[in-house]
């Protein structure tokens, strides 16, 4: 990076030069401009630029003799005086008059004009002492042979003789053939002694500076040849660079070899710029491989190959610019500066967040930097500084200084490696040891942690099972009901705690895993608060649900915030006495960029004092306060909700005043990396009873709950023997969630209203038998999809028969063997998938008998002309399918994913996304034509979307 920053500085202080030369510190005084330019203060350097007179040849016809006809004479004007812009590829000629008015002109009698270098070709006209005008060549197109004045060939210079006292007339004519490059009318002037004085200073410096970058650029070169540690090769690039690129900017190639290896055309003032790429780049190969930047901050060593990589494409495209405007510096400089700037702003970005990992090699970089910065700065300043002539010697010594550091730290670094390497092999066998002994320990404690983890999982398991048989026998008591009520909530309660620990359990063993869906979580949290409103009245507390945002959709598991509501909402109804009140709180925020959802509990309940707020979410940590013996629980429930709130990567944070109640407060972030699922939450299905439990009060709810999150298919059993119903669910445990119904009329309700995957219904129970069920939900295209098997003790033929014939799809007789019900279950699942794969295309085919249609395809059909009569209609959702529908929005996404796997929405969108294929492949409307046309209200998304669906962009289709 170091490198890069001081090819940058030197690419930075040329157009920095470029601009300064724009000032004009002249003689010229307020008021009118002399005609003569007086040479008489006390300085070796004039700028003459305001005593210049320009005059424009447009037809470039003009001769000497021309212009000095007085006619021509009264045409010049001054050049502040002047009309600008003037043009390229036109030429003009400059007039001016100077005396030498020094004290001791005689000493001075020779002086050095330079002309500015924006002229490609310059004819310079002196009188002689003959009395006739002499002409001189120069310009950056004249033949390094026909310049009589060339102790530069960088620059338009001419020897021009002053005696004292007399004024001597100038006149000069000249173009320039290159692109956006105006002629300037700047002219310096300065005493031939100092000019050369002056130039041997700064050769000498040169080379002094040059040589010094040589030495070091063989000694790198000779120990990357022993050790081929690629960071002295790098470093050796970049020297290399910085010694080219500052030869041939400051002539000194040039002025070395003259034109036995260069001409003057600019084609190769353009290929060394190149350089300034190459240094770029090896400077930050340099900075990766030297700080091991990979190992050390591996997202800014992704970004520095990244910034290696642009390099290439930026040359390429220079050299194309170059010769495509004629090789104009400024067309060059656009690409290069940009580079420059891009490397420059890196380097200084990464300065910090180097500096903070505190590696010691980073120093080194860090020190570099600001040595040659501070070198530029002063550099800058003695140019800006009108008391003090202009040099680069600052910027030379930063550049030294910096190469010593760097070279520095790569010693320090060979060092290091060195001294790394003797150290390993010292402590290997004692490492060894070490890690003998560790992992003895380590097996030791993964033995005990398996040991305890098995030990939770069984003794829960354990529990449960009794627990299964009180919550069913409850159910069987006769009269009784405050005593079957205390049962029940008793049972619900330590099911709950049950829960819990295995929920402990799996996130200690890393096996509790995230099942997200995609909803507007502020309709789940309200449906959890409202669970708690019963308790909350009984208790004289005010219950409070508040939200700042309307809606927020993000990705969230159900269960999980199901059960940190539940343990913050029943902690604040524990501690809060009557007449209390709680608030839930909900808003967005936004840190570093990443956008959370903050929720807020909040009670003014006894608080927890300062010595116990740090153990809340301890595991079975329990506040001693003899005063509140009451409200003491197990200390799981926090332990978890902690654990839970960092399992889906928030934070949780409390703050508590003793008297005066507490506040949790969680931090989840707000993300969206699955698709949007249907808008009403699946565990609406599970609701809280009484605002104590979010378990079930069926033995297996809980179960049921996992199999939901977990994406198993719904059964619905329809059965009035409750053992039939217990074996079934035995054999099938962990397969299915279940449903069940006592009858065929609850089982038809039940049908409607959870819209299953698959129906076990037996023939005969009362209300309704099994055939009457069959035929009422094959016939209604709310659930005509649904799979029936029917469970009879009839075992006839002729049953058989009859069952088929109200449309059942399998008939088993009792007693069933249960491999052959878990074959017909698995057939009816893959048959239905196959009609999900049959269905999945946005369209029905319209060429069939419509009398051979099915109920499905009729459903199927209606729903495509629900949604095309407002195709493009970009309100159009959901809801309104669902109401057009007369459904529902959850029988519709159930009847929608069991039929084609989709939800509502990826239905909708699906059929909008064919139509639009539809009108791309006739050619009449462009793609944000037809993206409105099929109801997108933002032709991206529409193209973003479409090539996911059909993998090709819109634009592919498209008729040509």
């Amino acid at each position: 990076m170091h490198k890069h920053k001081h090819a940058i500085f030197f690419g930075i202080l040329l157009l920095l030069l470029v601009s300064c030369q724009n000032t004009d510190f002249s003689l010229a005084v307020p008021g009118s401009i002399p005609p003569v330019a007086l040479l008489e203060q006390d300085q070796t350097n004039y700028k003459l630029r305001t005593f210049t007179q320009v005059l424009a040849d447009s037809m470039g016809k003009y001769t000497l003799d021309d212009i000095l006809q007085p006619a021509q004479q009264s045409e010049f004007l001054f050049y502040e005086d002047y009309p600008l812009p003037m043009q390229n590829y036109q030429y003009y000629w400059g007039k001016i008059q100077v005396e030498n008015r020094l004290p001791e002109a005689d000493q001075y009698p020779e002086w050095t004009f330079a002309f500015s270098d924006t002229w490609s070709a310059l004819e310079i006209y002196l009188l002689t002492t003959e009395g006739h005008w002499e002409r001189q060549l120069s310009g950056a197109s004249t033949p390094y042979s026909q310049k009589k004045f060339v102790p530069s060939t960088k620059g338009n210079l001419v020897k021009i003789i002053l005696p004292p006292g007399e004024v001597v007339t100038i006149y000069f004519r000249g173009i320039s053939k290159q692109e956006e490059i105006i002629p300037s009318f700047y002219l310096f002037a300065q005493p031939l002694d100092d000019f050369y004085d002056k130039l041997v200073i700064d050769k000498t410096g040169s080379s002094i500076f040059i040589g010094f970058l040589l030495m070091m650029l063989f000694y790198n070169l000779i120990v990357y040849f022993f050790d081929r540690d690629s960071s002295f090769l790098f470093y050796s690039g970049y020297i290399l660079a910085v010694v080219l690129y500052v030869s041939f900017s400051s002539s000194d190639l040039t002025d070395w070899l003259g034109n036995v290896l260069f001409t003057q055309h600019p084609l190769y003032y353009s290929l060394f710029k190149l350089v300034l790429f190459g240094g770029l780049m090896c400077y930050v190969a340099f900075i990766r491989s030297f700080l091991d930047l990979e190992q050390l901050l591996p997202g800014w060593d992704r970004y520095f190959k990244y910034l290696i990589y642009l390099g290439i494409p930026l040359i390429a495209l220079s050299v194309v610019l170059s010769v495509y405007s004629n090789f104009s510096y400024k067309v060059e400089d656009q690409v290069s500066m940009f580079y420059v700037a891009l490397v420059t702003f890196s380097c200084l970005l990464f300065l910090f967040p180097l500096y903070k990992t505190g590696d010691t090699k980073g120093r080194f970089v860090v020190a570099g930097i600001a040595i040659i910065t501070l070198g530029f700065f002063l550099t800058l300043l003695s140019r800006l500084s009108p008391s003090t002539p202009y040099s680069i010697f600052y910027l030379k010594v930063g550049a030294i200084i910096e190469v010593i550091v760097f070279s520095l730290g790569l010693a320090y670094r060979q060092r290091q490696q060195l001294q790394a390497g003797e150290q390993a092999k010292f402590a290997l066998k004692e490492s060894q040891l070490i890690q003998e002994k560790k992992q003895l320990e380590a097996d030791r404690l993964k033995e005990l942690n398996e040991f305890k983890a098995r030990f939770y999982t069984n003794i829960t398991h354990e529990f449960r099972t009794p627990l299964t048989v009180i919550m069913g026998m409850s159910e069987n008591i006769k009269g009784h009901s405050k005593e079957k009520e205390l049962i029940k909530r008793n049972s619900a309660s330590l099911l709950m705690l049950i829960n819990q620990l295995l929920d402990l359990s799996k996130l200690e063993s890393g096996s509790l895993t995230l099942n997200p869906v995609h909803q507007d979580i502020i309709v789940y949290l309200q449906y959890l608060t409202e669970s708690f409103y019963s308790t909350a009245t009984q208790k004289n507390i005010r219950l409070v649900f508040y939200s700042e945002e309307k809606e927020v959709s993000m990705d969230y598991d159900e269960r999980v915030i199901q059960q940190i509501v539940y343990n913050l909402l029943s902690n604040a109804l524990k501690f809060t006495p009557e007449g209390g009140r709680i608030v839930f709180h909900a808003n967005k925020v936004e840190e570093v960029g990443q956008p959370l959802l903050k929720l807020k509990v909040k009670d003014t309940g006894q608080g927890i004092s300062p010595e116990n707020i740090d153990h809340i979410f301890d595991r079975f940590y329990q506040v001693n306060d003899t005063k509140n013996q009451q409200a003491e629980g197990t200390g799981i429930g926090l332990a978890l909700t902690k654990e839970l709130v960092e399992l889906m990567n928030g934070r949780i944070e409390v703050e508590s005043e003793k008297g005066s109640g507490t506040e949790f407060t969680l931090y989840l972030p707000i993300e969206a990396n699955i698709a949007a699922t249907s808008s009403q939450p699946i565990n609406a299905l599970l609701p809280i009873e009484e605002g104590l439990t979010f378990a079930t009060s069926t033995a297996l709810q809980d179960e049921a709950s996992e199999a939901l999150t977990s994406g198993l298919p719904e059964l619905l059993i329809i059965e009035d023997n409750q053992d039939i119903i217990t074996y079934i669910k035995t054999i099938l445990h962990g397969q299915y969630l279940f449903h069940t119904a006592k009858n065929g009329a609850l089982g038809i309700e039940q049908a409607l209203e959870i819209i299953p995957d698959i129906i076990i219904s037996d023939v005969m129970m009362p209300q309704k038998n099994g055939y009457e069920v069959c035929e009422t939900l094959k016939q209604d295209e709310r659930t005509s999809h649904i799979p029936v098997i029917l469970l009879t003790a009839k075992a006839t033929q002729q049953d058989k028969v009859q069952g088929l014939s109200y449309g059942a799809d399998a008939y088993l007789t009792k007693p069933f063997d249960k491999e052959e019900l878990m074959i017909r279950l698995k057939r009816l699942i893959e048959v239905r998938k196959q009609l999900q794969r049959r269905y999945a295309s946005s369209t029905v085919d319209a060429a069939v008998d419509p009398s051979a249609l099915s109920i499905e395809d009729i459903f199927v059909n209606k729903l495509h002309e629900h949604i095309h009569a407002r195709l493009s209609d970009t309100e159009f959702g959901v809801t309104q399918l669902a109401t057009a529908s007369h459904l529902s929005q959850m029988q519709l996404y159930r009847k929608l994913k069991a039929l084609t796997n989709k939800t509502p929405s990826q239905f909708i969108r699906s059929y909008r996304l064919q139509q639009g294929l539809e009108l791309l492949k006739e050619g009449q409307l462009t793609v944000s034509e037809v993206a409105y046309e099929v109801g997108f209200a933002d032709p991206s998304y529409f193209s973003r979307t479409f090539q996911k669906e059909f993998g090709k962009n819109p634009s592919g289709f498209l008729r040509r």
